[in-house]
Formats: structure tokens, C-alpha cells, sequence
């Protein structure tokens, strides 16, 4: 009977370490995501939210082929709007995070 209890009291003290594990590694991401936090648009200012495939090549200097290569491998996602092919500022952003 002793034993049994030992056995439960040493599950229950590395349960219990791997819960303060788990908790320090959550508070260390969300100290991370929160660093990360873009502001707010800022609508009154007029941003634009959406760029055009030929203003994304004139400011980022990646091709139209290269755009079309992001696309069909899932690196980077468009938005249509009717015939237009729009890229969001925030995926565009989040790209161009992931590559820096």
C-alpha cells in the first residue's frame, strides 16, 4: 500500500512539473506574439490595405513569375476582387516577415 502511494505521489510531482513546463513555455509565447503585434490600421490615415500585383513587384522588387510561383506553392496568398488579384498588406507583411 505504501508503495502504490509513492508511486501515485511521484506521477503526480512530474505531472505536476511538466504543467510548470508547459505554463512557462505559454507565457514565453505570448511575451513573443505580444513583442509582435502590429498597430492597428489606422483608417484615416487613408492605407491602403491591399496592393495590386504591379505595386507589390515596384515595392518589393519580386517579380510578377516569382509572385505566381508564391501563390501556387502557398507561401503567400491573393485576394481576388473581381479580375483584380490583390495581395493584403498584412499577408504581404507576414511574408516578408517570414523570409527576414
Amino acid at each position: 500500500m505504501n508503495n502504490a502511494f509513492e508511486e501515485v505521489a511521484a506521477l503526480v510531482d512530474d505531472f505536476d512539473r511538466r504543467l510548470r513546463r508547459i505554463e512557462n513555455d505559454v507565457a514565453r509565447v505570448l511575451a513573443i506574439v505580444e513583442q509582435k503585434k502590429m498597430p492597428a490600421p489606422d483608417f484615416d490615415r487613408h492605407e491602403k490595405l491591399a496592393y495590386r500585383l504591379s505595386e507589390v513587384t515596384e515595392i518589393t522588387g519580386i517579380s510578377r513569375s516569382m509572385l505566381y510561383k508564391l501563390f501556387s506553392e502557398g507561401k503567400l496568398r491573393a485576394s481576388k476582387s473581381g479580375r483584380r488579384t490583390l495581395i493584403l498588406k498584412t499577408e504581404l507583411e507576414r511574408y516578408l516577415r517570414e523570409i527576414i
